[in-house]
């Protein structure tokens, strides 16, 4: 059984054109609240991801490694980010879950709406927007990320960060 960690980045200062370009724009200062209120909830609840992949964008970066200072602190939890996660369709980021390496028994995506929204909505069967920093937690009833789909995960719990 393999879990997974679906996030929204956290909130997002305003991008200032023409000096800064919405794929370099950081958390707020809410945002980071948000980061680590979110970081302390999965520590506190013991979930930990064996690997973290999120979007290049500076704001879903900043909240990942946030979150993992708050789980693992000095020793880290293994993080890339790519560029094809930047602003990525449902569509998307469910290739980049199925395409995981099978040895990791947990996984976090950190990404963007409406592509974040979308998947949660869709893999848990409910209606769901998600505000800033929203986790949610599946469960994949397969040892195959590639498994993934609306029939093989079971949405646990989300939850919503109050900045």
């Amino acid at each position: 059984m393999k879990t997974l960690y679906l996030m929204r980045h956290a909130d997002a200062a305003r991008a200032t054109p023409p000096t800064m370009s919405d794929f370099d724009r950081s958390l707020s200062g809410r945002g980071v609240i948000e980061a680590r209120v979110v970081g302390r909830f999965m520590r506190a609840n013991r979930m930990q991801p064996d690997y973290i992949h999120s979007s290049a964008a500076a704001r879903t970066t900043e909240t990942a490694q946030i979150v993992i200072a708050a789980l693992a602190g000095p020793d880290g939890i293994a993080h890339t980010p790519d560029k094809e996660l930047y602003n990525a369709p449902d569509e998307k980021i469910l290739a980049a879950i199925q395409a995981a390496d099978p040895a990791h028994g947990s996984l976090m995506i950190v990404a963007h709406n409406p592509g974040v929204s979308e998947l949660l909505s869709a893999l848990g069967q409910i209606d769901h927007y998600c505000e800033p920093g929203t986790l949610g937690v599946f469960r994949l009833n397969s040892d195959k990320w590639a498994d993934l789909s609306p029939q093989t995960a079971r949405l646990e719990k989300i939850f919503v960060p109050e900045g």
